[in-house]
């Protein structure tokens, strides 16, 4: 009976853990596009402009 009136379902505590680890991932992705070709190679693929960094030629 306790377990019920626990908090959220496990299905919506575990999107919300896939939702931060996307955003912290996606945040680091960001932070390393100056340096990292290949981040910066993402950042430009997703995002559809070119970026300002390590894969402008």
């Amino acid at each position: 009976m306790a377990a019920e009136a626990g908090g959220p379902s496990f299905l919506a505590r575990f999107l919300l853990v896939l939702l931060g680890i996307a955003f912290f991932g996606a945040a680091w992705v960001w932070a390393r596009k100056d340096t990292d070709p290949r981040a910066a190679r993402l950042v430009e693929r997703v995002s559809g402009k070119p970026q300002q960094g390590a894969a402008s030629p």
